[in-house]
């Protein structure tokens, strides 16, 4: 029988493994040429992050000691077509991976032979001492900051408890938070604990693992040290405000800054790098941020924004501050690293000069790197601020309350600035500055930096305050329950008096003749009774007003400091009993407008029918007034009368009409 599928899954797996080394060996070779680790490793297509990591971290390992053997052994020389960086990772896999060298390419069979001679030449060169950490051994936590963008702290909280995870309360102070952090209650897996700085961020032991859990995988907990979220924490951007992320690629703080502003205003995100670019778009699209907008270009080409308040300036730099960076070539007697760093110097100054000077509505700003270099953190600031006068430093320790690292000695914003010290606060190497603007900084950074002493005066003015109002009102109420006492004594006297006025009265209702006097003294008595409960009454005013007066000398006994505290009470009370009054007068002065609206709407309707009849009026009178006009026939006819009238009275004959000469012409 033929027995063929065995050898194919054979080929399979070692078309596998010899594609693990290929690419671990691309990824070797961008690094080295400056690209960022961890981008490589994430656009990689390899399903298996896990172990590719492991080759790449084992390489950079053996680095040193591989270079030894490489130049000894001429391998690169005897095997031709053979790249250097895939030699690098097959060596590594052969020498001191637990699983060993797999597979029969040509390039794997050639790189075995030489697994002898290399033994041999390590202990003649004694090279193990030549092996490089990968990271400083120190104790660091994972930290997973909560996306509050798309969840919330409590449901967090709620499905680590699902999960039978143990929550540590938060001490509170930050050397406490340290010893917990460093003791032997957080070396189970199952157990964390809230941050004491930042309360989104979740600390758990160094081998929590949450790749299978969901909110993991959909963007709701996000892997993030907490010196990176010390960044976004500093600048601090209101809501509905712009903010600019100059250097903004993977993502990870500008989805921190979307939180802190949750989402709303505008952020910008800028980035040269194309494929860091494309990165940092799916990631804030995974992470819910809705407020951004990305550019991929130079952040020295921006478009000057006038309306930008907020920038966070995190350039790329040499990573020396990063605990489990896989290559950390960060000696001084590295030549190549020392033209980089300069290089990486005068970029990170230029970009932070740029931003000072080309923003006229800045007010805050953060520069931050992972490095550990003084060239790249104390010297770019000092720099900045001997060019840019209008700004000044922020302490951030004060902000961060316990923190105790500071910058670098030796330089003028050492004691503004802060550093994250990976053996001391158990995170990355990290270096952070805050500039403020001097016009705007008068007033907030004040408020910012004396917070503590604040809280503690208040404190104790309250404990003061406490305890001379407690001895206020033993007092008070000693004199309240003496003079109660004689009103109640009064009282009763009263009360016994009108009982036996009663008596009489109930019994002497024999007759009806009698029950008239009677009933007239009665009447006599009651009112000699309300005319005594009102002197009760005046009374227990006079007693009030009495313990008022008491409790002023009261007050005037105490402190300085409680008489104005006193004072300031009292003053409330005024002003809220002017604030009282201010409304009853407001309301009075509501009730007085309807009520003229209503008499007016009256008086309209009234004037309305008063001007109806004052027309027909005017009209009459005008009528009346108005002389008739007469025609011409009837002033002629009047004018005869008068004539005829005239003559009559003299004896005159009348003058003929017309119809008369008329009549006697037809005679004739």
């Amino acid at each position: 029988m033929v027995t063929e599928k065995p050898v194919n899954i054979m080929n399979k797996n070692q078309d596998k493994t010899t594609g693990l080394y290929k690419i671990a060996a691309k990824i070797l070779k961008k690094v080295k040429t400056g690209s960022s680790y961890k981008t490589q490793l994430y656009t990689a297509q390899y399903p298996n992050k896990l172990s590719l990591n492991a080759v790449l971290m084992n390489v950079f390992k053996w680095e040193k000691v591989i270079d030894v053997l490489v130049e000894k052994s001429n391998i690169l020389e005897k095997e031709t077509n053979m790249d250097r960086d895939l030699v690098y990772v097959l060596i590594t896999e052969m020498m001191w991976s637990k699983f060993g060298l797999k597979g029969t390419a040509k390039n794997i069979l050639a790189v075995k032979k030489y697994k002898v001679e290399f033994l041999e030449l390590m202990k003649e060169n004694d090279l193990e001492k030549l092996t490089t950490s990968t990271h400083t051994k120190v104790l660091k936590p994972r930290f997973f900051r909560v996306n509050t963008l798309l969840t919330t702290l409590e449901k967090i909280l709620k499905k680590l408890s699902e999960l039978k995870f143990i929550k540590l309360e938060t001490p509170e102070s930050y050397a406490q938070f340290l010893e917990l952090i460093k003791s032997d209650k957080f070396t189970g897996r199952n157990v964390f604990v809230q941050d004491i700085h930042i309360k989104e961020l979740l600390i758990f032991n160094s081998k929590v693992k949450f790749y299978e859990i969901e909110e993991y995988n959909n963007g709701s907990l996000i892997v993030q040290d907490k010196a990176s979220c010390l960044a976004a924490y500093l600048l601090n951007p209101e809501s509905n405000s712009i903010v600019l992320d100059m250097c903004a690629a993977p993502g990870m703080k500008t989805s921190h800054l979307a939180a802190i502003m949750q989402n709303t205003g505008k952020l910008y995100a800028v980035d040269r790098s194309k494929e860091r670019f494309y990165i940092m778009q799916n990631m804030l699209e995974k992470y819910g941020v809705q407020n951004v907008e990305t550019f991929n270009m130079d952040a020295l080409t921006f478009p000057y924004y006038d309306d930008v308040k907020y920038i966070l300036l995190d350039p790329s730099c040499s990573g020396s501050g990063i605990v489990d960076r896989v290559r950390n070539d960060t000696s001084g007697q590295n030549q190549n690293f020392q033209t980089r760093l300069k290089k990486l110097a005068n970029v990170h100054a230029q970009l932070l000069n740029h931003a000072l000077k080309s923003y006229p509505n800045l007010e805050r700003l953060v520069y931050s790197t992972c490095s550990a270099n003084h060239e790249e953190n104390e010297a770019v600031v000092d720099e900045a601020l001997s060019i840019n006068g209008k700004f000044k430093l922020l302490d951030c320790t004060k902000i961060v309350k316990g923190w105790t690292n500071k910058g670098a000695p030796g330089y003028d914003c050492s004691e503004m600035c802060l550093n994250a010290v990976p053996s001391v606060d158990c995170t990355n190497g990290f270096f952070i500055s805050v500039f403020v603007r001097r016009d705007f900084e008068d007033n907030e950074v004040a408020g910012e930096e004396e917070n503590v002493e604040d809280n503690e005066v208040a404190e104790e003015e309250e404990n003061i305050e406490v305890d001379e109002d407690v001895k206020e009102e033993r007092v008070v109420e000693d004199i309240e329950v003496d003079e109660e006492e004689e009103v109640v004594e009064h009282n009763e006297i009263v009360d016994n008096k009108v009982k036996i006025v009663k008596k009489p009265i109930i019994n002497n209702t024999d007759t009806n003749v009698e029950n008239k006097p009677q009933i007239k003294k009665n009447k006599k008595r009651k009112h000699s009774e309300v005319v005594k409960e009102e002197k009760v009454f005046e009374h227990n005013e006079i007693v009030d007003k009495k313990v008022k007066k008491v409790k002023k000398p009261i007050t005037s006994n105490t402190d300085t400091n409680v008489e104005n505290k006193s004072q300031n009470k009292k003053n409330k009370k005024i002003k809220f009993n002017e604030v009282v009054k201010e409304e009853k007068v407001f309301e009075q002065k509501e009730t007085i407008d309807k009520k003229v609206k209503k008499i007016k709407k009256s008086s309209i309707i009234n004037t309305d029918k008063n001007l109806e009849n004052k027309s027909q009026i005017i009209k009459n009178t005008n009528i009346e007034s108005t002389p008739l006009v007469k025609s011409k026939n009837a002033k002629r006819r009047e004018r005869r009368l008068k004539l005829e009238k005239a003559n009559k009275s003299c004896g005159l004959q009348t003058t003929k009409t017309k119809k008369q000469k008329k009549v006697k012409v037809e005679e004739t």
